[in-house]
């Protein structure tokens, strides 16, 4: 209270009276209290204004610059605050380069200051750590800003607000710097490689390295050149080392691409030098053209409007211009879409530009439609390209429902949801086109059997331009060509795949379905990217799946239809995209036998194989037998890494017979029977590490400790 006592101004009344200056006679009783208020009020306003000015003042602890050696890994600066702020507040601290480089000699620590409201009259330190990466030259001194600014709240800039820290370098000794010899490289398309040379200057005495490594810009590697990451070492008395980034052919279209080396990470005391970034500019030679990014466009009907990018290609130092304009296709100007037409400017060294137009929205199904769209007049020596015209496809993505009644009186109702369209071709049996679908297309086709269908209805075949998420045909059999899609094709639901194909092209990435009631003989199903699942009742003779991945691969039988479950035909697992360890697949079940079958796993792992038997069959993953009428007791070569999970076939009776299984490493192998006579061609079970194998019947266990070769008849469990 005493404090608030000497804030406050003094008011001294004399008496119990006060005088009026002017009528010097005394003022009535309510005119003394008024004044007394008024006082009172005053000192209250002198008060709270003089809480209100209260503040703080922000400034480094310093005027002289903060030192730091280079050989520390950090520097600290302190930044004070006096004063009682009344509220929250903040200041920006920054770096920025002096003699100093950011990245190089010391890492930006730039932020934002901030600081609670304090009813205390104090000083306050902000201590802030700069981290410091050395690279000074020898016996130098290099700086770094630092900067006080914008303040937020009751705070206002002190002095200092500006200041520096200094990065001395007091080695005596010599000292190694490391550098690029040029800070910007610049070569044809033509060129085979860009040469690059790395200098070391100051003390050669010693051996260092440094690290180097190129990164993308618009350039990329494996397109426009080959990225190099190395640790290049200086022996002593080496002062320059040359390196070499080879250049890739030009294909196409092309325009001035560049991509940047970097030097980072000097050993044994050395130092970065300038420069130690530099950028390889690849500029194209070809003759200026200019032609449309893609000859076929599609647009969803909902996105409202269309764009079409133009691509100049070659030389791109001057202004270029060319001229553009729609025309109908199927679609109609002013009712699909509105028409326009224009000039394209391609300002110096941008080597795109496009337009775009607006295009109607519908309810209801519509077909897909189509715009043409042309450039012309090239300007400033260009010459136009292909493509230089191009088909805009307005996509469908309203529902689209088609009925029909075969041959035999079922009613068929096919619908397609999401994106494009579809046409039946011929009705029975069915031919379906599909016209630019995307992996989000449902295709659903249901079927009412009349009382005198005696079979599922068939499909001849389904093809189709793009991507397909589902097909669900679980009550048609496919007897024709098949399924064949250019595109990607998610999951499949069929009946019967009877002799017939299926096949799609998807990225490594994407994964495919299949569920079938029986693939039977001859067919084939041969996807580019991973098989997520196969599920049927059988997998016939001759018939073939192969695909990058397979995840797992089911057969399950149907008693009701007196199909045992068996795997009779040829699966190839390619895993081109994986190492040896990987799993190419998960695994192989099957409910009868897995009888006359190959199955093949060219590079990777798998997890589990399981049947009640396997009869004159292969599992080879990542094997090659030198001999294929003795791949056992003739050897072969494995691929390093490979390694099959486990094997397991239950029958009491004649569970392994005449049959080969191989991989690199073999976890378990157990058996439920082995017919032991092979006529005298020998088989079995191959590796180069064997954890075990067993048989029930007869009984057999292979001993880790024994002979590399163990048999029981023409059976043979062998460690290669």
């Amino acid at each position: 209270m005493r404090a608030m006592r000497s804030s406050l101004p003094r008011l001294r009344l004399s008496g119990c009276i006060q005088l009026d200056p002017v009528s010097s006679s005394p003022l009535p009783t309510i005119s003394r209290l008024a004044l007394f208020l008024a006082a009172i009020s005053l000192a209250v306003t002198v008060f709270s204004s003089a809480a209100r000015a209260q503040t703080g003042t922000i400034t480094f602890s310093q005027s002289n610059p903060y030192t730091v050696p280079s050989d520390s890994s950090s520097a600290t600066v302190t930044v004070v605050l006096s004063g009682t702020p009344s509220t929250a507040s903040s200041v920006l601290f920054a770096t920025s380069d002096g003699t100093a480089t950011n990245g190089v000699n010391y890492q930006d620590a730039s932020t934002t200051l901030e600081f609670a409201a304090s009813g205390i009259s104090s000083n306050f330190n902000v201590f802030i750590t700069i981290p410091i990466l050395g690279g000074v030259p020898l016996q130098s001194t290099q700086t770094v800003n630092l900067t006080l600014s914008n303040p937020v709240g009751p705070i206002s800039l002190g002095n200092p607000s500006t200041n520096v820290l200094q990065i001395i370098n007091t080695n005596s000794e010599a000292q190694s710097t490391v550098a690029l010899d040029q800070s910007a490289y610049t070569n044809d398309d033509t060129d085979p490689e860009t040469d690059v040379t790395l200098l070391r200057t100051g003390d050669d005495s010693g051996t260092i390295t440094v690290k180097f490594n190129t990164q993308d810009g618009s350039a990329i590697d494996g397109v426009d050149y080959t990225a190099l990451t190395t640790n290049v070492e200086f022996d002593p008395g080496v002062d320059s080392i040359p390196l070499v980034i080879p250049l890739l052919a030009p294909s196409g279209c092309e325009s001035n691409k560049n991509f940047t080396l970097v030097l980072s990470n000097p050993s044994s005391g050395a130092v970065l030098g300038a420069p130690s970034r530099a950028t390889v500019t690849i500029l194209a030679t070809g003759a200026t053209t200019i032609q449309l990014s893609a000859a076929n466009i599609n647009v969803h009907e909902h996105a409202g409007r269309a764009t079409v990018i133009a691509t100049r290609c070659g030389d791109s130092s001057a202004q270029a211009t060319v001229d553009y304009a729609t025309s109908d296709g199927t679609a109609r100007s002013g009712v699909d879409y509105l028409g326009t037409s224009g000039t394209l400017i391609f300002p110096a060294g941008v080597s795109t530009a496009g337009f775009s137009f607006q295009i109607t929205g519908y309810s209801t199904f519509q077909s897909n439609k189509t715009v043409n769209v042309a450039l012309s007049n090239p300007s400033a020596g260009a010459t136009l390209a292909d493509p230089s015209t191009a088909t805009v496809t307005i996509v469908n993505d309203r529902p689209q429902t088609i009925t029909f009644t075969n041959s035999d009186g079922s009613l068929i109702t096919l619908m397609l949801k999401s994106v494009g369209t579809m046409l039946v071709t011929q009705n029975d049996p069915l031919d379906l086109y599909l016209d630019s679908t995307e992996a989000s297309t449902t295709i659903t086709m249901k079927l009412k059997a009349s009382k005198t269908a005696s079979a599922p209805p068939q499909i001849d075949e389904i093809t189709g331009n793009g991507d397909c998420g589902l097909i669900d045909a679980s009550g048609f059999d496919v007897t024709g060509a098949g399924i064949l899609l250019d595109g990607y094709l998610k999951q499949l639901r069929i009946h019967d795949i009877d002799g017939a194909e299926v096949d799609s092209n998807g990225s490594a990435k994407q994964g495919t379905s299949i569920s079938a009631h029986n693939i039977d003989d001859d067919s084939v199903i041969n996807v580019a990217n991973r098989i997520l699942r196969v599920q049927a009742a059988r997998f016939g003779s001759g018939a073939s799946l192969s695909a990058e991945q397979i995840g797992s691969f089911s057969i399950k039988g149907d008693k009701k239809n007196g199909l045992s479950g068996d795997c009779l035909g040829s699966i190839e697992v390619f895993g081109d995209n994986l190492n040896s360890s990987e799993v190419a697949c998960g695994s192989i079940k099957a409910a009868g036998a897995i009888n006359g079958a190959t199955i093949s796993i060219d590079n990777g792992s798998m997890g589990a194989m399981s049947a009640k038997q396997m009869i004159d069959s292969t599992l080879y993953v990542g094997y090659t037998p030198k001999d294929e009428n003795n791949p056992i007791s003739g050897g072969g070569t494995f691929i390093d890494g490979t390694r099959l999970g486990s094997v397991s076939l239950s029958l009491s009776s004649g569970a392994f017979i005449g049959s080969d299984i191989a991989a690199a490493q073999i976890g378990s192998v157990r058996l439920g029977s082995i017919v032991t006579d092979n006529g005298g061609v020998p088989f079995g079970i191959t590796a180069e590490k064997l954890a075990g194998v067993s048989s029930k019947n007869p009984a057999f266990r292979f001993d880790s400790r024994g002979p590399r070769d163990q048999s029981l008849g023409d059976f043979h469990a062998l460690v290669q």
